[in-house]
């Protein structure tokens, strides 16, 4: 069925008065009838006929939008805030005559201009839906521009509209837009200015100005505020929120958390498909997603709507290729973190390396945020073209957004970081080994050279003994003749030269032996050098095995590799939980450390390097981390257990001395029988 066929979306459309609003056409649809899950892309306001699952939430939402001036919109990363503004909210709005004015703020440019990009939205959407706005003055402030007695909104059927600006995402202006002064200082003029509009608070430059300026008061209403705020934030970010209650406390006020939805709402997502997905099979989906128990209710049952999508997504991706009508139970396999993990290697996968790096270096931060870069910067690198980008952005991994005037890329959501941060780690991890074992590879090479040369020094010097013996008998040989035509050589001065020739051929062999075991010494030395530059390769060899075991999950390969490693009870370990007070999949999540006691750790010649930490847990992600001196060998994981058994895989400065592991219960450490 085709997107413009679907009967859902006529629908749709007819409820809004029987054309299009133009609003709706500003931002493309991201799915339809074939393809109903957008994966890790936001449902959009033109997507609201697929949108299901959050009809109570949304509902709240628009109720306490409407109560109030400010409202404060949060929720943990994964749950959909974006799609329940765009899609939920939004069309409710515009049915009561409010004008959403959606915001991302840019950061892109070293010297940005926040406020006037509020402007610009305002300006953009307002024309789109066909609304009759006032120009705003690039040099008043969003007060004054709001609050102007001609800063009135009409419709095409000249009624009042009333402006909410909705800033997406807004933790970004706590992250990226603190890098740099100039940044820091583009957010807090935003932030001064959405504290006056949220407050009803004439700005205090402004003020200043109609104290020395009285007639310009009638400009202005100070007590009419047409226009609404909302902020969406992610929870986690609420801390730096909080901190602004003290010039903005209506922060505080008016607030709605977004949850996890429940098994039954996730149901309705998936079953809506009615035509490509089954109602066992749609259960069985749910199910898998929220990891939960079969025999409890759906209801009891928490799932995240932004891996649910992505699931139903690459499901729905396999049904196509495999040229079924249906999704079946057979396509489920895997666990969540297998579905992203294998998403990012299918869309990454046949493209040039560089563009793996691209992606792992350039949009994402060095501590894991995502991250945005101009496409004409992009386009720029070795390695990355047009056509790359348009697959990684049709593959769902990349979107695509007109910021400023300019078009930049970013990751299409937070629950990439993850999975796209360990492959970085790994990449890094093996780009450090190979860089070792070209330096042991280049050290053994001059080894072997130097050895040849020691080898051709010791051959030359054999060559000239052999020489000097030669001379030496010609020599003696040459005096006997002498003598014995002469015939006047006595006994005693043949007795004196022959005593002269046998010393000095003593001297020279003398020197020869010296020579040979000078030669002899180099050798040696250079042999042992070969001999310790193999050993420390074969060492990396096998640490690089212990590891590719480890992260393919071969248990059998890892345990055999392990079997011929010493045992160390010399290094002993602690471990902490830490309690992050929230649930997945109804099971309280924690954050993890490992540590060596560092009183235990060996020093000088026995230094360790690096110690990984090897495990296979349903909470853990990674079966291999590691740890170095810098972070006292101290590692973290997140999730719902302890470890009954962690292998710690030390390995030392010198690269000569075999690895060694020890065992223990991490679980037993922490009083967690």
């Amino acid at each position: 069925m085709s997107e413009s066929a679907d009967p859902r979306r006529a629908d749709a459309i007819a409820g809004s008065g029987g054309a299009a609003d133009p609003g709706l056409q500003a931002r493309p649809a991201t799915v339809n009838a074939d393809n109903p899950w957008p994966g890790l892309l936001a449902f959009r306001e033109a997507d609201q006929a697929y949108f299901e699952g959050r009809r109570t939430e949304t509902e709240d939402l628009f109720r306490l939008v409407m109560r109030e001036r400010l409202t404060v919109f949060f929720g943990l990363s994964g749950l959909g805030k974006s799609s329940l503004l765009q899609a939920g909210l939004f069309p409710l709005l515009r049915n009561a005559n409010v004008l959403p004015v959606y915001v991302r703020l840019d950061f892109s440019s070293k010297q940005p201009d926040l406020v006037s990009q509020v402007k610009s939205a305002i300006a953009a959407q307002s024309t789109l839906a066909g609304i009759d706005a006032p120009a705003a003055d690039p040099n008043e402030t969003l007060w004054e521009y709001l609050h102007r007695q001609d800063a009135d909104f009409w419709n095409r059927r000249n009624r009042p509209v009333t402006p909410l600006i909705a800033f997406d995402q807004f933790e970004e202006i706590f992250t990226v837009g603190r890098l740099d002064r100039q940044r820091i200082e583009a957010s807090e003029t935003l932030l001064r200015q959405i504290a006056d509009l949220a407050e009803g608070r004439t700005p205090a430059v402004l003020k200043a100005w109609l104290d020395d300026h009285p007639d310009d008061v009638r400009r202005f209403s100070f007590t009419h505020h047409p226009y609404k705020l909302l902020l969406s934030i992610r929870e986690d970010y609420l801390a730096e929120l909080e901190a602004l209650r003290e010039r903005m406390p209506s922060v505080a006020l008016n607030r709605m958390r977004l949850q996890r939805m429940n098994g039954s709402a996730a149901l309705r997502v998936v079953v809506q498909a009615k035509h490509l997905i089954d109602l066992p099979v749609a259960e069985k989906v749910v199910r898998f997603v929220a990891a939960g128990p079969q025999e409890v209710s759906l209801d009891t049952l928490e799932v995240e709507p932004a891996l649910l999508s992505v699931v139903c997504r690459e499901l729905n991706n396999k049904r196509q290729a495999m040229q079924e009508s249906k999704i079946t139970e057979s396509l489920l396999a895997g666990s969540h973190d297998q579905v992203l993990s294998e998403f990012y290697e299918r869309s990454v996968g046949d493209l040039p390396v560089e563009v793996r790096s691209f992606i792992e270096e350039r949009l994402l931060t060095v501590s894991g945020f995502r991250d945005s870069v101009a496409l004409e910067n992009a386009l720029s690198l070795p390695g990355i073209t047009g056509t790359c980008i348009d697959q990684l952005v049709e593959r769902r991994l990349l979107r695509r957004e007109d910021r400023s005037g300019s078009q930049r890329l970013e990751l299409t959501h937070d629950l990439l970081t993850g999975v796209i941060r360990a492959s970085r780690d790994r990449r890094h991890q093996q780009e450090e080994a190979e860089r070792a074992r070209a330096a042991l590879i280049e050290e053994q090479e001059r080894n072997r050279l130097a050895l040849e040369e020691a080898q051709e020094e010791e051959k030359r010097e054999r060559e000239k003994r052999e020489l000097k013996r030669t001379r030496r008998v010609a020599t003696v040989f040459a005096l006997l003749s002498l003598a014995a035509v002469a015939g006047l050589v006595g006994v005693v001065q043949s007795r004196f030269a022959l005593e002269t020739a046998n010393r000095n051929e003593r001297a020279a062999r003398q020197e020869a032996e010296n020579q040979a075991r000078i030669a002899d010494q180099a050798r040696q030395e250079a042999e042992g050098q070969a001999r310790i530059a193999q050993e420390a390769v074969s060492r990396i060899q096998q640490n690089l095995l212990i590891r590719q075991a480890a992260l393919s999950g071969d248990q059998d390969k890892l345990d055999e590799l392990l079997s011929k490693l010493g045992q160390n009870d010399q290094i002993l370990f602690g471990a902490t939980a830490t309690d992050l007070h929230y649930k997945s999949g109804g099971r309280e999540i924690y954050k993890f450390e490992l540590f060596p006691q560092p009183n235990t750790l060996p020093a000088g010649g026995n230094a360790v390097a690096l110690i990984s930490y090897l495990a296979d847990h349903p909470t853990f992600q990674n079966t291999l981390l590691t740890g170095g001196p810098k972070r006292g060998f101290r590692v973290s994981y997140q999730g719902w257990g302890c470890l009954t058994r962690i292998v710690a895989l030390t390995e030392y400065a010198d690269p000569t001395k075999s690895p060694t592991v020890t065992v223990f219960d991490m679980c037993k450490m922490l009083g967690i029988g």
